[in-house]
């Protein structure tokens, strides 16, 4: 109560009724959803940004191209962020991909599909999709403030408000407070983990955050010549402490230190530093028109059809591997990639059949913040009511996007989740607003 006094002394803070924290994409659609995509709607509401400007994330999304969402069923979008799929489920089936789609070419902005499934928009550019949500902002009547670094957000039991003041002195005061700051992946784009901060003022519990959508480093790395060599649907195994304890297949790609691409990606939150990767560049081949699991026999007997062929170019040609990763994969065993294939004794066979189905990665770490597209951990969705993305602990306060501990896979499901939660979070502010007449009988009382 105190310092609520001290707060309110001197000039009275701003009123509105809904204010935002993040000029994001979660914060963005909050604001447009929480005046009812209406341009009639005069709801009071701020999004307040501590850069100086909106959606410094969401133009470098998808290398700028801005991989909005993904295609398909909204419901096969569940199982896309790992163990959070009862969590996400209210939000994207209330706002989903076709709303989204349809939303945007509401707006004038027409998106097409490209490379298996992702949704981009037709013009490949993410500065469209941001002018596009700033416009949207700009006509039903939502206000953008840059430059508002928040110092104090807290709750004035007198009031029944929640009160905010900025580093540089401003205050202001709502009904209704939607924090939608993200996570701490890109910091230079303003997300610094400042929602973790301000969930926990309120007594809220934080998933420890880490990277997410990361490439990995690897111990003794030795397929450096490989590095940009992608190798598709790798069968991707993660083994600690001698047990496994995930399973994942999706597209590889072999960089200067480690391993990267979508299957690593979309793995890359349950990854520690000592864990093991092992990965089945080969898990089926074809002999005399029929399709095989490679297996030992499997092996043997393409070696015993193809007697002469040197052992480098009889893998490269029968499984379609990359001549440089052939040559790394069998140097790492300290076999001759010139060796004939007569001459492969039984126990070279097995190294060779390790090498193609079981290969091991030790990962040295996992790449930082500055790397990862996402952050995994966040406020704990336990406290979080899913279907209004309301706090269980404080009424009138919502959380939207990254700073939940959420994260999905790589393709578009960030930004949908991001879009959505701030869809859902808007609604139900603007639903639950008191009235002006409440609002005068409180002052009164």
């Amino acid at each position: 109560m105190e310092d609520s006094v001290k707060f309110l002394s001197g000039k009275s803070p701003e009123s509105w009724d809904i204010i935002i924290i993040g000029a994001g994409p979660a914060g963005i659609f909050a604001g447009i959803a929480s005046v009812g995509f209406s341009c009639e709607n005069r709801k009071r509401v701020l999004i307040l940004e501590k850069m100086s400007r909106a959606g410094r994330k969401l133009l470098i999304s998808g290398s700028g191209r801005c991989n909005l969402t993904h295609v398909g069923p909204i419901r096969e979008f569940f199982s896309r962020y790992g163990r959070k799929e009862q969590f996400v489920k209210p939000a994207l089936m209330n706002f989903s991909n076709e709303n989204l789609l349809e939303f945007l070419k509401s707006r004038g902005l027409s998106c097409f599909e490209l490379n298996d499934g992702k949704i981009f928009p037709r013009s490949e550019r993410a500065r469209d999709v941001l002018e596009t949500l700033l416009s949207a902002c700009n006509d039903f009547h939502v206000r953008l403030d840059y430059e508002q670094e928040i110092e104090n957000l807290s709750w004035d039991s007198t009031t029944e408000r929640f009160l905010i003041r900025t580093v540089s002195g401003r205050k202001l005061s709502a009904q209704k407070i939607i924090i939608a700051v993200g996570g701490k992946s890109y910091p230079t784009t303003g997300s610094t983990g400042d929602g973790v901060g301000f969930a926990r003022t309120f007594g809220h519990s934080i998933t420890p955050l880490k990277p997410a959508l990361t490439p990995i480093y690897v111990e003794r790395y030795s397929f450096t010549s490989c590095a940009g060599i992608a190798l598709p649907d790798v069968h991707l195994s993660l083994w600690r402490g001698g047990q496994k304890i995930g399973a994942h297949i999706g597209d590889v790609l072999f960089t200067h230190h480690g391993l990267s691409g979508p299957g690593i990606l979309d793995m890359s939150r349950d990854f520690e530093a000592g864990d093991v990767l092992r990965l089945a560049s080969v898990r089926t081949f074809s002999l005399s028109d029929c399709t095989f699991t490679l297996s030992d026999r499997g092996l043997s007997e393409l070696l015993q059809e193809n007697p002469q062929r040197e052992i480098g170019n009889l893998l490269r040609s029968a499984f379609e591997l990359p001549d440089r990763f052939v040559v790394e994969l069998l140097a790492s065993a300290g076999i001759s990639e010139r060796l004939r294939a007569w001459e492969v004794t039984k126990k070279v066979r097995k190294v060779i059949l390790g090498l193609l189905t079981d290969f091991p990665f030790t990962i040295q770490k996992v790449g930082g913040f500055r790397e990862a597209m996402v952050t995994a951990g966040g406020v704990n969705g336990a406290e979080v009511n899913r279907k209004t993305m309301e706090s269980k602990l404080v009424s009138g306060l919502y959380f939207a996007g990254e700073v939940l501990d959420v994260d999905g896979d790589t393709g578009g499901f960030n930004l949908q989740f991001a879009f959505s939660s701030g869809v859902l979070a808007g609604q139900n502010a603007r639903k639950t607003l008191r009235s002006v007449c409440d609002e005068v009988k409180k002052v009164k009382k």
